[in-house]
């Protein structure tokens, strides 16, 4: 017996072979009957039982020992039966009784027509009810994109080190957030009257005006302005407010703090190098800068006014109000407030509607 390699190669090939054979011959008993029993009838070739079954004896062949010839009974197969021609006095009564036939099935074929249109339409009008009726709940049951829940994750990952913030709870489960995009979505203003944008409220304004950029963006819309502008009372406000907006970045937006703690040369020279999406501010320093005409703020879409309330001075009003001039458009606005004392004042006079929350 031969043991080299080749050998022992040889044998594991046959082994797997046969393995793969008795696997893809796993047929039960009755699916294996009925494959040979298949096989056999193609062939012309039967068992004797089935012969009995399918011929009768005669007298040539009482035992059916002779074979059927097969070529005989397709040779009857292939026979063409004769057509019998009708008379000509038949053919005339039978077109006469066709025509009548026509015309009957013609009208009845009408009236059956007439009758499955209207079903159609009642049945197309049913259907354009319901579609109507499931738009409007779908719109009234909306949520937020997946590219604003995107946005949201990207603050929070990047503010884990933020003690305002709660790490164990995420920005997408805030109640708040989703009550102001529902506001937002319908075209109400909002007025909070916590006193002060906490992080997660920012998070979910600067969210939601990064989503409506980008589908504007995709609608051809372009922006020459800034599309946010977010008011606050500080310059320690408004570096907070950055630091949430800054993660951003990443999609695109621009964030930039203007505050008196920076030259306003400074700040002229780095609005002509950047045309920022987003713009934090103390009214005063917008204002300056504005006079100035070093920055252009009628295209605002959304203004946030923060840290508005009872002690505030009246000057930090009126540079708000005289802002409010300079914005030729009729922005989506927050006022984030200590009371209602202001909203009168503030609100504008086209305004759809206010969501206040307390």
């Amino acid at each position: 017996m031969p043991t080299g390699e080749d050998y022992k190669i040889k044998k594991k090939n046959k082994s797997i072979r046969k393995k793969l054979r008795s696997e893809s011959s796993k047929v039960s008993n009755r699916i294996a009957a009925i494959i040979a029993q298949k096989k056999r009838r193609q062939s012309g070739k039967r068992r004797m039982c089935q012969g009995m079954c399918f011929s009768l004896p005669t007298p040539e062949d009482p035992f059916l020992d002779k074979p059927t010839n097969l070529d005989s009974k397709k040779k009857d197969k292939t026979k063409k039966t004769k057509k019998v021609e009708p008379s000509k006095g038949v053919d005339n009564l039978s077109e006469k009784g066709n025509k009548r036939k026509a015309k009957e099935d013609d009208q009845s074929n009408g009236k059956n027509q007439e009758q499955k249109r209207a079903r159609v339409e009642k049945e197309s009008d049913k259907k354009s009810t319901k579609k109507l009726s499931s738009t409007r709940i779908s719109k009234d049951e909306g949520c937020p994109s997946k590219f604003l829940i995107s946005c949201l994750k990207t603050i929070q990952d990047m503010m884990h080190h933020n003690e305002a913030f709660e790490p164990g709870k995420p920005l997408f489960f805030d109640s708040w957030g989703f009550d102001f995009w529902r506001c937002y979505s319908s075209g109400k203003h909002v007025l909070e009257t916590n006193g002060s944008c906490t992080v997660e409220q920012v998070a979910w304004i600067a969210s939601t005006a990064v989503d409506t950029i980008t589908n504007k963006e995709k609608e051809g819309v372009s922006f020459t302005t800034p599309y946010l502008l977010f008011l606050v009372p500080s310059q320690q406000k408004a570096i907070q407010v950055r630091s949430v907006c800054k993660p951003l970045k990443a999609f695109g937006i621009h964030t930039v703090s203007l505050h008196p703690g920076a030259s306003i040369d400074h700040q002229i020279h780095g609005l002509k190098t950047c045309e920022p999406e987003f713009l934090v501010c103390t009214p005063d320093r917008l204002v300056e800068l504005v006079s100035r005409e070093a920055i252009d703020i009628s295209g605002v879409g959304s203004l946030i006014i923060d840290g508005l309330g009872s002690s505030t001075e009246g000057a930090y009003l009126e540079s708000i109000k005289s802002i409010q001039k300079h914005i030729s458009v009729d922005p989506h606005t927050v006022i984030v407030t200590r009371g209602i004392p202001y909203q009168q004042e503030i609100a504008m006079e086209n305004e759809p509607g206010v969501c206040v929350y307390d």
